[in-house]
Protein backbone atom coordinates (compact mmCIF):
# COMPACT_ATOMS: atom_id res chain seq x y z
CA UNK A 1 0.00 0.00 0.00
CA UNK A 2 2.32 2.66 -1.30
CA UNK A 3 1.76 6.19 -2.38
CA UNK A 4 5.04 8.02 -2.47
CA UNK A 5 4.38 11.35 -2.43
CA UNK A 6 7.22 14.57 -2.35
CA UNK A 7 5.84 18.45 -2.86
CA UNK A 8 8.48 21.27 -3.25
CA UNK A 9 7.71 25.35 -3.02
CA UNK A 10 9.83 27.39 -4.48
CA UNK A 11 10.09 30.90 -4.48
CA UNK A 12 11.35 33.08 -6.90
CA UNK A 13 11.03 36.94 -8.94
CA UNK A 14 8.22 38.32 -10.86
CA UNK A 15 8.85 38.21 -14.30
CA UNK A 16 8.25 42.08 -14.44
CA UNK A 17 10.42 42.84 -11.28
CA UNK A 18 13.11 40.98 -11.55
CA UNK A 19 14.73 43.47 -13.88
CA UNK A 20 14.63 46.07 -10.98
CA UNK A 21 16.44 43.34 -9.25
CA UNK A 22 14.28 43.40 -6.50
CA UNK A 23 14.48 40.57 -4.21
CA UNK A 24 10.85 39.74 -3.26
CA UNK A 25 8.61 36.43 -2.66
CA UNK A 26 6.44 36.55 -5.85
CA UNK A 27 6.91 33.06 -7.31
CA UNK A 28 5.40 30.08 -5.70
CA UNK A 29 5.76 26.45 -7.20
CA UNK A 30 5.02 23.34 -5.56
CA UNK A 31 5.95 19.61 -6.91
CA UNK A 32 4.19 17.02 -5.28
CA UNK A 33 5.68 13.37 -5.49
CA UNK A 34 2.91 10.63 -6.05
CA UNK A 35 3.32 7.20 -6.29
CA UNK A 36 1.77 7.90 -9.76
CA UNK A 37 2.05 11.73 -10.43
CA UNK A 38 4.40 13.99 -9.47
CA UNK A 39 2.89 17.34 -9.81
CA UNK A 40 3.83 20.87 -9.59
CA UNK A 41 2.47 24.24 -10.04
CA UNK A 42 3.82 27.33 -9.92
CA UNK A 43 1.73 30.71 -8.95
CA UNK A 44 2.44 34.27 -8.42
CA UNK A 45 2.08 35.24 -4.85
CA UNK A 46 1.91 38.58 -5.17
CA UNK A 47 -0.90 38.44 -7.22
CA UNK A 48 -2.05 35.07 -5.83
CA UNK A 49 -2.64 33.41 -8.76
CA UNK A 50 -1.53 30.29 -10.26
CA UNK A 51 0.36 30.24 -13.23
CA UNK A 52 0.99 26.66 -13.77
CA UNK A 53 -0.44 23.24 -13.19
CA UNK A 54 0.87 20.12 -14.64
CA UNK A 55 1.89 16.34 -13.62
CA UNK A 56 3.93 14.06 -14.96
CA UNK A 57 4.40 10.15 -14.25
CA UNK A 58 6.23 9.18 -10.71
CA UNK A 59 9.99 8.18 -10.85
CA UNK A 60 9.96 7.73 -6.71
CA UNK A 61 10.96 3.88 -7.20
CA UNK A 62 13.37 4.40 -9.71
CA UNK A 63 15.13 7.85 -9.34
CA UNK A 64 13.32 10.89 -7.81
CA UNK A 65 15.64 12.97 -9.83
CA UNK A 66 14.12 12.12 -13.13
CA UNK A 67 10.64 13.01 -12.23
CA UNK A 68 11.77 16.47 -10.39
CA UNK A 69 13.85 17.24 -13.83
CA UNK A 70 10.62 16.97 -15.31
CA UNK A 71 8.73 19.46 -13.58
CA UNK A 72 11.64 21.74 -13.57
CA UNK A 73 11.69 21.60 -17.33
CA UNK A 74 7.56 22.80 -16.64
CA UNK A 75 8.70 25.63 -14.46
CA UNK A 76 11.23 26.87 -16.94
CA UNK A 77 8.90 27.40 -19.82
CA UNK A 78 8.11 30.30 -17.83
CA UNK A 79 10.65 31.33 -15.41
CA UNK A 80 14.32 32.40 -17.03
CA UNK A 81 17.21 30.41 -15.98
CA UNK A 82 18.25 32.91 -13.71
CA UNK A 83 14.76 33.15 -11.97
CA UNK A 84 14.64 29.53 -11.62
CA UNK A 85 18.37 29.67 -10.10
CA UNK A 86 17.41 31.88 -7.52
CA UNK A 87 14.69 31.20 -6.30
CA UNK A 88 13.97 29.69 -2.74
CA UNK A 89 12.88 26.08 -2.24
CA UNK A 90 11.10 24.45 0.22
CA UNK A 91 9.63 20.71 -0.06
CA UNK A 92 7.82 18.49 2.30
CA UNK A 93 7.19 14.81 1.70
CA UNK A 94 4.83 11.70 2.94
CA UNK A 95 7.23 9.15 0.62
CA UNK A 96 6.72 5.49 0.82
CA UNK A 97 3.16 5.76 1.74
CA UNK A 98 3.65 7.47 4.88
CA UNK A 99 5.46 6.63 7.97
CA UNK A 100 4.50 3.76 9.76
CA UNK A 101 3.95 4.00 13.54
CA UNK A 102 2.56 1.87 15.86
CA UNK A 103 1.18 3.37 19.24
CA UNK A 104 2.23 1.37 22.61
CA UNK A 105 0.35 3.07 26.03
CA UNK A 106 -1.88 2.23 28.99
CA UNK A 107 -5.45 3.20 28.65
CA UNK A 108 -7.38 3.36 25.14
CA UNK A 109 -9.25 6.84 26.02
CA UNK A 110 -6.60 8.44 27.41
CA UNK A 111 -2.59 7.26 26.41
CA UNK A 112 -3.77 5.43 23.11
CA UNK A 113 -5.93 8.60 22.19
CA UNK A 114 -3.15 11.23 22.61
CA UNK A 115 -0.66 9.27 20.83
CA UNK A 116 -2.46 8.46 17.96
CA UNK A 117 -2.86 12.12 17.74
CA UNK A 118 0.46 12.78 17.98
CA UNK A 119 1.01 10.40 15.12
CA UNK A 120 -1.24 11.43 12.59
CA UNK A 121 -0.52 15.19 13.14
CA UNK A 122 2.81 14.69 12.29
CA UNK A 123 2.01 13.31 9.42
CA UNK A 124 2.75 9.64 10.05
CA UNK A 125 0.07 6.53 9.94
CA UNK A 126 -0.49 3.88 12.60
CA UNK A 127 -0.49 0.83 11.57
CA UNK A 128 -1.48 -0.58 15.40
CA UNK A 129 -2.21 0.56 18.55
CA UNK A 130 -1.78 -1.86 21.91
CA UNK A 131 -2.77 -0.92 25.19
CA UNK A 132 -2.49 -2.16 28.43
CA UNK A 133 0.54 -4.71 29.63
CA UNK A 134 2.43 -6.02 26.69
CA UNK A 135 1.65 -9.96 27.07
CA UNK A 136 3.43 -12.42 24.31
CA UNK A 137 0.12 -12.46 22.31
CA UNK A 138 -0.13 -8.91 21.61
CA UNK A 139 3.92 -8.28 21.37
CA UNK A 140 3.89 -11.24 18.64
CA UNK A 141 1.28 -9.05 16.33
CA UNK A 142 3.42 -5.75 17.15
CA UNK A 143 6.57 -7.44 16.05
CA UNK A 144 4.91 -8.52 12.68
CA UNK A 145 3.78 -4.98 11.89
CA UNK A 146 6.29 -3.55 8.56
CA UNK A 147 6.91 -0.31 11.36
CA UNK A 148 9.31 2.46 11.05
CA UNK A 149 8.92 4.27 14.57
CA UNK A 150 7.34 2.54 17.38
CA UNK A 151 5.81 5.30 20.36
CA UNK A 152 5.54 4.22 23.78
CA UNK A 153 3.63 6.48 26.25
CA UNK A 154 1.23 6.22 28.80
CA UNK A 155 1.44 7.46 32.80
CA UNK A 156 1.15 10.76 34.23
CA UNK A 157 4.13 12.26 35.96
CA UNK A 158 4.38 10.43 39.48
CA UNK A 159 1.89 8.12 38.28
CA UNK A 160 2.01 4.60 36.66
CA UNK A 161 5.44 2.95 36.86
CA UNK A 162 5.00 -0.28 36.71
CA UNK A 163 3.10 -1.00 33.39
CA UNK A 164 5.31 1.56 31.54
CA UNK A 165 8.49 -0.57 32.45
CA UNK A 166 6.98 -3.81 32.02
CA UNK A 167 6.01 -2.78 28.64
CA UNK A 168 9.42 -0.95 27.56
CA UNK A 169 10.90 -4.16 28.90
CA UNK A 170 9.00 -6.03 26.57
CA UNK A 171 9.80 -4.01 23.57
CA UNK A 172 13.43 -4.07 24.31
CA UNK A 173 13.91 -7.79 24.29
CA UNK A 174 11.63 -8.12 21.66
CA UNK A 175 12.60 -8.50 17.47
CA UNK A 176 11.97 -5.08 16.50
CA UNK A 177 14.63 -3.06 15.24
CA UNK A 178 13.02 0.59 14.77
CA UNK A 179 13.83 3.45 16.56
CA UNK A 180 11.70 3.64 19.90
CA UNK A 181 10.07 7.27 21.34
CA UNK A 182 9.38 7.30 24.73
CA UNK A 183 6.60 10.09 25.66
CA UNK A 184 5.40 8.66 29.15
CA UNK A 185 6.33 9.11 32.95
CA UNK A 186 9.33 10.61 32.86
CA UNK A 187 10.12 9.00 36.53
CA UNK A 188 11.41 6.10 34.85
CA UNK A 189 12.84 7.37 31.47
CA UNK A 190 16.15 6.92 32.65
CA UNK A 191 15.31 2.95 33.34
CA UNK A 192 13.90 3.00 29.86
CA UNK A 193 17.06 4.37 28.30
CA UNK A 194 19.57 1.91 30.03
CA UNK A 195 16.71 -1.02 29.06
CA UNK A 196 16.65 0.11 25.37
CA UNK A 197 20.63 0.71 24.86
CA UNK A 198 21.58 -2.46 26.70
CA UNK A 199 19.25 -4.38 23.96
CA UNK A 200 20.74 -2.58 21.14
CA UNK A 201 17.78 -0.30 20.55
CA UNK A 202 18.00 3.63 19.04
CA UNK A 203 15.49 4.95 21.51
CA UNK A 204 14.28 8.84 22.04
CA UNK A 205 13.34 10.29 25.38
CA UNK A 206 10.82 13.35 25.01
CA UNK A 207 8.39 14.93 27.46
CA UNK A 208 5.67 13.07 28.49
CA UNK A 209 2.99 13.16 26.50
CA UNK A 210 0.33 13.33 29.02
CA UNK A 211 1.84 15.15 32.06
CA UNK A 212 -1.27 15.60 34.26
CA UNK A 213 -4.51 15.10 34.12
CA UNK A 214 -6.38 16.92 31.53
CA UNK A 215 -2.97 18.23 29.62
CA UNK A 216 -1.71 16.97 27.00
CA UNK A 217 1.58 17.79 25.24
CA UNK A 218 2.33 16.38 21.73
CA UNK A 219 4.61 19.03 20.19
CA UNK A 220 7.89 16.89 21.52
CA UNK A 221 6.60 13.62 20.04
CA UNK A 222 5.72 15.16 16.79
CA UNK A 223 8.55 17.30 16.12
CA UNK A 224 11.09 14.13 16.50
CA UNK A 225 8.71 11.79 14.21
CA UNK A 226 9.33 14.36 11.93
CA UNK A 227 12.64 14.40 12.24
CA UNK A 228 12.93 10.64 12.06
CA UNK A 229 10.61 10.96 8.87
CA UNK A 230 13.06 13.23 7.21
CA UNK A 231 16.34 11.02 7.91
CA UNK A 232 14.32 7.88 6.25
CA UNK A 233 13.50 9.55 3.12
CA UNK A 234 16.71 11.27 2.22
CA UNK A 235 17.94 7.81 1.95
CA UNK A 236 15.34 6.58 -0.45
CA UNK A 237 16.29 6.49 -4.56
CA UNK A 238 17.18 9.98 -5.70
CA UNK A 239 15.81 12.02 -2.56
CA UNK A 240 19.86 12.55 -1.46
CA UNK A 241 20.66 14.13 -4.41
CA UNK A 242 17.08 15.93 -5.16
CA UNK A 243 17.78 17.46 -1.93
CA UNK A 244 20.80 19.18 -3.17
CA UNK A 245 18.57 21.17 -5.49
CA UNK A 246 16.12 21.97 -3.10
CA UNK A 247 17.14 22.21 0.34
CA UNK A 248 15.78 21.09 3.37
CA UNK A 249 12.30 18.58 3.36
CA UNK A 250 10.41 20.48 6.30
CA UNK A 251 7.82 18.72 7.18
CA UNK A 252 5.38 15.43 5.89
CA UNK A 253 3.03 16.27 3.52
CA UNK A 254 -0.22 15.28 5.96
CA UNK A 255 1.69 18.17 8.05
CA UNK A 256 1.96 20.58 5.67
CA UNK A 257 -1.53 19.88 4.84
CA UNK A 258 -2.77 20.10 8.97
CA UNK A 259 -1.19 23.49 9.14
CA UNK A 260 -2.97 24.90 5.96
CA UNK A 261 -6.20 23.85 7.62
CA UNK A 262 -5.73 25.71 10.84
CA UNK A 263 -4.69 28.85 8.91
CA UNK A 264 -7.69 28.60 6.60
CA UNK A 265 -10.43 27.97 9.63
CA UNK A 266 -8.30 30.54 11.81
CA UNK A 267 -7.36 33.53 9.62
CA UNK A 268 -4.45 35.95 9.74
CA UNK A 269 -3.57 39.07 11.00
CA UNK A 270 -5.71 40.72 8.58
CA UNK A 271 -8.71 38.43 7.43
CA UNK A 272 -10.88 36.45 9.15
CA UNK A 273 -10.76 32.64 8.94
CA UNK A 274 -13.18 30.71 7.67
CA UNK A 275 -14.08 28.92 10.94
CA UNK A 276 -15.10 25.10 11.71
CA UNK A 277 -14.24 23.16 8.65
CA UNK A 278 -13.66 19.74 7.80
CA UNK A 279 -11.07 18.62 5.06
CA UNK A 280 -11.42 15.17 2.79
CA UNK A 281 -8.41 13.96 0.52
CA UNK A 282 -8.68 10.27 -0.94
CA UNK A 283 -5.96 8.51 -2.17
CA UNK A 284 -5.10 5.35 -3.91
CA UNK A 285 -4.15 3.52 -0.28
CA UNK A 286 -5.86 5.74 2.28
CA UNK A 287 -8.47 8.37 3.33
CA UNK A 288 -7.22 11.19 5.64
CA UNK A 289 -10.38 13.67 7.28
CA UNK A 290 -9.19 16.73 8.55
CA UNK A 291 -11.16 18.73 11.20
CA UNK A 292 -10.29 22.62 12.48
CA UNK A 293 -12.77 23.02 15.75
CA UNK A 294 -12.53 23.91 19.36
CA UNK A 295 -14.29 20.64 20.86
CA UNK A 296 -17.37 21.11 23.18
CA UNK A 297 -19.79 18.56 24.93
CA UNK A 298 -22.45 17.92 22.86
CA UNK A 299 -26.01 19.01 24.89
CA UNK A 300 -24.57 18.69 27.99
CA UNK A 301 -22.74 15.34 27.42
CA UNK A 302 -19.67 14.70 29.97
CA UNK A 303 -16.39 14.28 27.58
CA UNK A 304 -14.32 11.43 28.53
CA UNK A 305 -11.45 10.52 27.10
CA UNK A 306 -8.24 12.47 26.25
CA UNK A 307 -8.35 16.44 25.15
CA UNK A 308 -9.61 16.77 21.49
CA UNK A 309 -6.98 18.80 19.61
CA UNK A 310 -8.63 21.97 17.34
CA UNK A 311 -6.38 20.66 14.77
CA UNK A 312 -7.42 16.56 14.06
CA UNK A 313 -6.05 14.53 11.50
CA UNK A 314 -7.13 10.83 11.23
CA UNK A 315 -5.89 8.56 8.17
CA UNK A 316 -7.45 5.42 7.05
CA UNK A 317 -5.06 2.96 6.26
CA UNK A 318 -7.90 0.72 4.64
CA UNK A 319 -9.83 3.23 2.91
CA UNK A 320 -8.36 4.11 -0.46
CA UNK A 321 -9.28 3.83 -4.62
CA UNK A 322 -7.00 1.29 -5.55
CA UNK A 323 -4.08 -0.51 -3.26
CA UNK A 324 -7.29 -0.74 -0.75
CA UNK A 325 -10.03 -0.43 -2.11
CA UNK A 326 -10.78 -4.45 -1.72
CA UNK A 327 -11.13 -3.56 1.61
CA UNK A 328 -14.55 -2.21 1.35
CA UNK A 329 -15.97 -6.22 1.55
CA UNK A 330 -14.50 -5.59 5.27
CA UNK A 331 -17.77 -2.75 5.59
CA UNK A 332 -20.47 -3.56 3.15
CA UNK A 333 -21.10 -6.74 0.96
CA UNK A 334 -20.51 -6.81 -2.84
CA UNK A 335 -24.02 -6.70 -3.45
CA UNK A 336 -24.75 -3.50 -2.01
CA UNK A 337 -21.66 -1.68 -3.20
CA UNK A 338 -22.46 -3.16 -6.99
CA UNK A 339 -26.27 -1.88 -6.61
CA UNK A 340 -24.69 1.64 -5.81
CA UNK A 341 -22.33 1.85 -8.74
CA UNK A 342 -25.18 0.49 -11.03
CA UNK A 343 -22.88 -2.23 -12.22
CA UNK A 344 -23.37 -6.09 -12.11
CA UNK A 345 -21.78 -7.96 -8.76
CA UNK A 346 -19.14 -9.53 -11.34
CA UNK A 347 -18.22 -6.01 -12.86
CA UNK A 348 -17.77 -4.80 -9.62
CA UNK A 349 -15.40 -7.99 -8.08
CA UNK A 350 -13.39 -7.40 -12.06
CA UNK A 351 -13.20 -3.47 -11.03
CA UNK A 352 -11.76 -3.98 -7.92
CA UNK A 353 -9.14 -6.57 -9.31
CA UNK A 354 -8.17 -4.64 -11.88
CA UNK A 355 -7.72 -1.10 -9.38
CA UNK A 356 -5.69 -3.49 -6.59
CA UNK A 357 -3.18 -5.36 -9.54
CA UNK A 358 -3.36 -1.75 -11.44
CA UNK A 359 -2.57 1.23 -9.26
CA UNK A 360 -2.37 3.87 -12.19
CA UNK A 361 -5.56 2.90 -13.55
CA UNK A 362 -7.33 5.13 -15.39
CA UNK A 363 -11.44 4.82 -15.62
CA UNK A 364 -12.13 3.94 -19.37
CA UNK A 365 -15.64 3.77 -19.40
CA UNK A 366 -19.16 5.22 -17.93
CA UNK A 367 -19.03 1.76 -16.18
CA UNK A 368 -15.58 2.12 -14.26
CA UNK A 369 -16.53 5.60 -13.22
CA UNK A 370 -19.38 4.47 -11.47
CA UNK A 371 -17.26 2.08 -9.67
CA UNK A 372 -14.54 4.88 -8.96
CA UNK A 373 -17.31 7.28 -7.66
CA UNK A 374 -18.94 4.24 -5.22
CA UNK A 375 -15.70 3.79 -4.06
CA UNK A 376 -14.74 7.30 -3.22
CA UNK A 377 -18.30 7.69 -1.72
CA UNK A 378 -17.77 4.84 0.56
CA UNK A 379 -14.18 5.63 1.84
CA UNK A 380 -15.28 9.08 2.97
CA UNK A 381 -18.37 7.70 4.53
CA UNK A 382 -16.75 4.99 6.44
CA UNK A 383 -13.56 7.45 6.98
CA UNK A 384 -15.78 10.35 8.81
CA UNK A 385 -17.61 8.46 10.96
CA UNK A 386 -14.24 6.95 12.42
CA UNK A 387 -12.95 10.60 12.60
CA UNK A 388 -16.16 11.43 14.49
CA UNK A 389 -16.99 11.33 18.13
CA UNK A 390 -19.61 9.51 19.51
CA UNK A 391 -22.13 9.83 22.84
CA UNK A 392 -22.67 6.74 25.13
CA UNK A 393 -25.30 6.00 27.53
CA UNK A 394 -23.79 5.35 30.98
CA UNK A 395 -25.48 4.27 34.14
CA UNK A 396 -24.43 5.50 37.71
CA UNK A 397 -27.27 5.76 39.59
CA UNK A 398 -28.99 7.96 36.83
CA UNK A 399 -28.61 7.74 33.33
CA UNK A 400 -25.57 10.29 32.06
CA UNK A 401 -24.32 10.62 28.70
CA UNK A 402 -20.73 10.68 27.78
CA UNK A 403 -19.19 11.45 24.89
CA UNK A 404 -15.67 10.16 23.70
CA UNK A 405 -14.29 11.90 20.49
CA UNK A 406 -14.00 15.13 18.59
CA UNK A 407 -17.58 17.00 18.61
CA UNK A 408 -18.48 18.17 14.82
CA UNK A 409 -21.79 18.80 14.98
CA UNK A 410 -21.49 22.87 14.39
CA UNK A 411 -18.91 22.73 11.25
CA UNK A 412 -20.50 23.90 7.60
CA UNK A 413 -18.20 23.35 5.10
CA UNK A 414 -16.29 20.40 3.91
CA UNK A 415 -13.09 21.10 1.45
CA UNK A 416 -11.85 18.07 -0.50
CA UNK A 417 -8.25 17.89 -1.92
CA UNK A 418 -6.29 15.18 -3.80
CA UNK A 419 -7.22 13.85 -7.33
CA UNK A 420 -9.92 11.28 -6.99
CA UNK A 421 -12.08 13.98 -5.45
CA UNK A 422 -10.74 17.25 -7.52
CA UNK A 423 -11.23 15.25 -10.81
CA UNK A 424 -14.42 13.90 -10.25
CA UNK A 425 -17.64 15.03 -12.03
CA UNK A 426 -19.75 15.36 -8.95
CA UNK A 427 -17.48 15.85 -6.56
CA UNK A 428 -20.25 17.03 -4.06
CA UNK A 429 -21.86 13.77 -3.86
CA UNK A 430 -18.58 12.53 -2.00
CA UNK A 431 -17.75 14.98 0.12
CA UNK A 432 -21.81 15.09 1.04
CA UNK A 433 -20.81 11.76 2.82
CA UNK A 434 -19.39 13.58 5.63
CA UNK A 435 -23.49 14.42 6.30
CA UNK A 436 -24.70 12.87 9.60
CA UNK A 437 -27.82 10.52 8.81
CA UNK A 438 -30.61 10.80 11.20
CA UNK A 439 -31.36 7.09 10.59
CA UNK A 440 -28.42 5.02 11.11
CA UNK A 441 -26.03 8.18 12.53
CA UNK A 442 -28.14 9.09 15.54
CA UNK A 443 -24.76 8.81 18.16
CA UNK A 444 -22.43 10.14 15.68
CA UNK A 445 -21.32 13.60 15.97
CA UNK A 446 -21.09 14.72 12.36
CA UNK A 447 -22.78 17.98 11.05
CA UNK A 448 -25.71 17.27 9.76
CA UNK A 449 -25.91 19.72 6.32
CA UNK A 450 -22.37 21.20 5.10
CA UNK A 451 -21.25 23.32 1.83
CA UNK A 452 -19.35 21.36 -0.01
CA UNK A 453 -15.76 22.77 -1.95
CA UNK A 454 -12.79 21.83 -3.70
CA UNK A 455 -8.95 23.00 -3.61
CA UNK A 456 -9.40 23.30 -7.38
CA UNK A 457 -5.42 24.36 -8.27
CA UNK A 458 -3.93 21.61 -5.83
CA UNK A 459 -2.83 24.37 -3.19
CA UNK A 460 -3.03 23.29 0.53
CA UNK A 461 -0.11 21.06 0.91
CA UNK A 462 2.20 24.47 -0.46
CA UNK A 463 -0.13 26.60 1.88
CA UNK A 464 1.22 24.83 4.91
CA UNK A 465 5.08 25.30 3.97
CA UNK A 466 4.49 28.72 2.77
CA UNK A 467 2.69 29.48 6.25
CA UNK A 468 6.31 30.32 8.37
CA UNK A 469 7.06 32.87 5.45
CA UNK A 470 3.98 34.53 4.27
CA UNK A 471 0.70 33.84 6.07
CA UNK A 472 -1.47 36.29 4.44
CA UNK A 473 -0.08 35.04 1.17
CA UNK A 474 -0.41 31.34 2.11
CA UNK A 475 -4.05 32.17 2.88
CA UNK A 476 -5.05 34.22 0.01
CA UNK A 477 -3.71 31.70 -2.00
CA UNK A 478 -6.04 28.99 -0.31
CA UNK A 479 -9.17 31.09 -0.58
CA UNK A 480 -8.42 31.63 -4.27
CA UNK A 481 -7.75 28.03 -4.86
CA UNK A 482 -11.40 26.94 -3.30
CA UNK A 483 -14.27 26.63 -5.28
CA UNK A 484 -17.91 26.14 -4.16
CA UNK A 485 -18.86 23.01 -6.16
CA UNK A 486 -22.43 23.82 -6.97
CA UNK A 487 -20.71 27.09 -8.62
CA UNK A 488 -18.59 25.35 -10.78
CA UNK A 489 -20.09 24.71 -13.64
CA UNK A 490 -17.63 23.26 -15.50
CA UNK A 491 -17.34 20.29 -13.70
CA UNK A 492 -20.93 19.23 -14.73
Amino acid sequence: QCSERKNFILFSFHKNDFKNERIVKLIDKRIDFGSTFIKVVLADIEKREVILSDKFPSTVHTDARIGLEHCFQAVKKVLSEEQFHQALKLSSSSAAGGLRMAVVGLTRTLSITAGRDAVFGAGAKVMGTFHGELDDEKLKELEQLDLEILLLCGGYENGNTTMVLHNAKRIAESKIRVPIVYSGNNQVAKQIRFLMSSHKKECFIIDNILPEVGVVHVEPSQEIIRHLFMQRITNMKGLSAVKESLGEILMPTPAAVLAAGELLSGGTKTKEGMGPLMMVDVGGATTDIYSFIINKGYDGAKIAGSLEPFGKRTVEGDMGMRESSVCLYNEMDVKTLAEKAKVSEEQWKAGIEKRITNTSYLTDSEEEYRIDQTIAKSAVRISARRHAGKLEDTYYGSCERVQRGKNLTDIKTVIGTGGPIINSRHPELILKQVEKNSQTDRDILLPKKVETYIDREYVFFAAGLLKDYDEEAAYEQMTKSITKVEDDKTRR
